[in-house]
């Protein structure tokens, strides 16, 4: 059994916003609702979600997806959050996720599980290269085999050039990991309870921590900001239209259509410019969806033209 816990109890003052960050909306999902999703679909164990900041927030969009949820009641750091969801969980293996990740893949998931059990390591770090590593925890590697995770604030001239960092996202071996924690002290800046202290103190007993580099750097990135939640949604709308088209879907002028992963298009359908589709919406197969359309939950039968600028299921959405 592999457990998973999705760590989702911060603020993100970053984001500006009244709304605690992970329910911020990408391609019209909350993010954490997509890490939960993408967890399920990678096989992994009833997700416990941890939340905090304005639970009252997101534990009904937890609750209508079905979604388990524990409560840290005071931030008191990562290594304290993933103390709170294991109250209820006893798992031969654990994975941590973070519900500020839209982007990441079931596969990705999986990898990582699949590589600390091969190499029957205590912990496996996921790993990246962004363009830009600064302000990012560097990854000391010998081979796959990691070494340290060093902050970016006390990083050597030397390590500063390393471009691989930790993304956050970490299996555990689940007989060791409540080990682990207890050992985990709050002798840093901010004074709070990191689960990256996890890793040294498991290479301090012998125990083999191994990092595994994901490709994508912006499948795995979280989001901070609103640049960054616009960004993610593009690159996300982007996948989502190219799927479409390399099925044969005719979009002329993708850059101003918005099509949702709910959506189902048949064959022979022709979008027009400026078009949104969202929510359970079916279009038949031979159909034509004119400019400036808006269609929200709606069911178009086989062959037929949907006039520029028709808007159904607004109301309904709003």
């Amino acid at each position: 059994m592999t457990a998973c816990i999705i760590l989702a109890a911060g603020q993100g003052k970053r984001m500006k916003s009244p709304l605690p960050k992970v329910v911020h909306q990408v391609l019209g999902v909350p993010m954490v609702i997509r890490v939960v999703r993408q967890a399920v679909e990678a096989g992994l164990d009833s997700p416990v979600v941890v939340v905090g900041h304005s639970r009252e927030s997101v534990i009904p969009i937890l609750e209508q997806e079905g979604a388990s949820w524990a409560l840290q009641e005071e931030q008191l750091g990562t290594a304290h959050a993933v103390t709170c969801g294991l109250k209820d969980v006893s798992a031969e293996s654990v994975m941590i996720l973070l519900g500020d990740v839209p982007l990441l893949k079931s596969c990705t998931i999986s990898e990582l599980e699949e590589s600390r059990r091969k190499a029957g390591a205590a912990i496996a770090v996921l790993s990246t290269c962004p363009p830009d590593p600064s302000g990012y925890g560097r990854i000391i590697r010998e081979g796959d085999l990691l070494r340290a995770i060093v902050e970016d604030s006390d990083c050597t001239r030397r390590q500063l050039e390393i471009g691989e960092i930790n993304t956050g996202l970490m299996s555990f071996d689940g007989g060791v990991l409540p080990e682990l924690l207890g050992e985990i002290r709050t002798d840093n800046d901010q004074g709070e309870y990191y689960l990256t202290d996890a890793v040294s103190i498991a290479m301090s007993r012998g125990m083999p921590c191994i990092a595994v580099l994901a490709e994508d750097h912006r499948e795995v990135s979280g989001v901070n900001n609103r640049v960054q939640l616009a960004c993610a949604t593009e690159n996300l709308r982007k996948q989502v239209l190219d799927a479409h088209m390399i099925r044969g879907v005719n979009i002329p002028d993708p850059g101003g259509v918005w099509i949702e992963e709910s959506v189902e298009i048949g064959t022979g359908v022709s979008i027009g410019r400026s078009v949104r589709l969202s929510g359970m919406t079916v279009i038949g197969d031979n159909c034509i969806v004119g400019d400036g359309s808006i269609l929200i939950g709606s069911d178009v039968a086989p062959g037929a033209v949907i006039e520029p600028y028709t808007v159904t299921g607004w109301k309904a959405a709003r």
